[in-house]
């Protein structure tokens, strides 16, 4: 599994109000060089889950307020909010094979720092008295910047195309909206007539995933296109090799080549079928390999090359929710309550060398570099926590939360992120304010 550095991903001044400081952090997604459409052969460098190089594999106050204090729009940050959102330390390290820590702690939600439900639900009437968090966030120099309300139902995916200023965001409500990214406000509605199933943005080109068909949109020529060949809900889409491709509830996995026609930029190639029994969830590129994962809770290894099935991964119980490459290894998160970390074997194949439980369903996995360049990973739980771990260690450095479960992540421009949960809930995180 080859490995990169994510390049530099968006354009300067999206970023929600936030204003850029001179001795703070450096960007967490740098920004890329001028787009040539899929010039690169290898992996993915601008999926959900984006693939990092490891820079060095050996190696989170209370705030009590009786109601959550949430912009509904863009807002400067103010100094209270910077220290509201530093909250609890560290966790120790802990020791394991090749560095990955115990295989029952370091990641797990379990820890003392809860936020309270009745705060969250803005009904505390205990204030400083209360012993929970009144805090969205555990982490010293990450706040949440904005809150965009509009989505009524689960986000499928949230997107930041190059060479514009606005944000995309898609949801099982059956709306598409874009949000101007220096006010937070909603510019635009669209009405799909169907539900949204995934959404991701490659270059100017963003990808929508519908009942039996993918939409593509240019951001700078306004050029739309109705990708056909998909046979049921589009569930999951990535890029890689040059390529689109969308998994689909019925288990099937339908792929385009990009051409250098302008009249017609994707051509469809073929349907990888009768490999996943039950619908394709999520995937991932490494090297030439693409990853998918699926409700038949196996991961499949394809060739980029010959898009031949190479090798079926079957150490899950239960659906594979995401998967993420990080140096050499894949790392999967499964409906099961486990995150488990595979690396290759002496046959060529992949096997488990780590095994995180982490007492209860873990559903997106989201990994990035912090202000010194060091891996970090996001895990989302079923109880609407995220966790934000060392690698490969796993020590956890603290959490934001969520009123519901998080089903997506999308890192952003100058340390922000944007997270998607099932009630419709997209917020605007920074990282920028405190080096981690």
């Amino acid at each position: 599994m080859s490995y990169y550095k994510a390049p530099r991903r968006y354009s300067n001044g999206r970023n929600f109000g936030v204003e850029r400081q001179q001795d703070s952090v450096a960007d967490i997604a740098p920004r890329r060089s001028p787009y040539v459409p899929y010039e690169h052969k290898g992996p993915n460098k601008w999926s959900r889950n984006l693939v990092w190089t490891a820079l060095d594999a050996n190696v989170p106050k209370k705030n009590g307020s009786t109601k959550p204090q949430v912009s509904s729009t863009a807002a400067s940050v103010s100094e209270q909010q910077r220290k509201n959102a530093a909250c609890g330390q560290r966790s120790s390290s802990v020791s394991g094979t090749r560095g990955w820590g115990s295989s029952d702690k370091g990641g797990s939600p379990k820890s003392r720092e809860c936020v309270c439900k009745f705060w969250k639900a803005g009904n505390c009437k205990k204030g400083d008295q209360c012993s929970f968090l009144h805090s969205w966030t555990c982490l010293p120099g990450l706040f949440m910047v904005a809150a965009l309300e509009g989505h009524k139902k689960d986000l499928k995916g949230i997107a930041l195309p190059q060479g514009s200023d606005k944000l995309f965001s898609a949801s099982s409500d059956g709306t598409l909206r874009i949000w101007d990214c220096h006010t937070g406000q909603s510019v635009h509605t669209i009405n799909l007539q169907a539900e949204a199933g995934s959404l991701v943005s490659e270059g100017p080109w963003v990808f929508l995933g519908l009942p039996n068909a993918v939409k593509a949109f240019n951001v700078q020529t306004s050029k739309e296109l109705h990708l056909n060949g998909v046979v049921g809900q589009v569930r999951a889409m990535t890029v890689g090799n040059g390529m689109l491709f969308a998994g689909t509830s019925s288990g099937s996995i339908s792929v385009w080549k990009a051409t250098d026609t302008e009249s017609d930029p994707f051509t469809y190639l073929t349907s990888l079928e009768g490999h996943h029994s039950g619908e394709v969830t999520c995937f991932i590129v490494g090297g030439q390999r693409l990853y998918s994962g699926s409700v038949d809770r196996t991961i499949k290894v394809w060739d980029l090359n010959t898009l031949e099935c190479t090798m079926t991964l079957r150490q899950h119980t239960d659906t594979v929710t995401s998967l993420l490459c990080w140096d050499q290894y894949l790392l999967s998160s499964s409906l099961d309550g486990t995150i488990k970390v595979w690396a290759g074997s002496e046959n060529d194949g992949l096997k488990v060398t780590n095994t995180r439980r982490q007492g209860q369903s873990v559903h997106t996995l989201c990994g990035m570099g912090d202000a010194e360049g060091k891996p970090i990973v996001l895990c989302s739980y079923e109880n609407g926590t995220v966790s934000i771990c060392d690698l490969p260690s796993f020590d956890e450095r603290g959490k934001m939360f969520s009123t519901n479960t998080v089903g997506a992540i999308t890192v952003g421009p100058e340390g922000l992120l944007f997270t998607g949960d099932k009630s419709g809930k997209l917020r605007v995180w920074s990282l920028a304010g405190t080096k981690v």
